[in-house]
């Protein structure tokens, strides 16, 4: 009896039609259930991007602020990052030799 409806839906050619479409809308139309997972995929990384650029372009916006408000800070980031300083000053920076990881000073004139 439950061998019987089992022959009897594949001999069914309505269940075939069905199956053939499911699987031809599946991966082989222009707008397959694949590509649409594909694309939201696509989406999903384009938003976490978008925001994590949103955010960067707050933090450069802040420090944007700071610096043409800011003379300190001006002078500070001056001195850290472009190694300036005064006429009358001596600059000596330290870097770090990742060979033997000695500290080895070198003077910048």
């Amino acid at each position: 009896m439950i061998k019987e409806k089992k022959y009897r839906i594949l001999k069914n050619k309505y269940f075939w039609i069905s199956v053939s479409f499911f699987i031809w809308m599946s991966f082989f139309d222009s707008n397959s259930l694949m590509l649409h997972y594909k694309l939201k995929k696509n989406i999903q990384a384009m938003t976490f991007n978008r925001d994590f650029l949103k955010k960067k372009i707050l933090l450069e916006e802040t420090k944007l602020k700071k610096l043409t408000t800011d003379s300190k800070y001006l002078e500070k980031l001056a001195r850290e990052k472009f190694y300036m300083k005064k006429e009358d000053e001596d600059l000596f920076i330290i870097s770090r030799n990742d060979n033997n990881k000695n500290l080895t000073p070198h003077i910048n004139e």
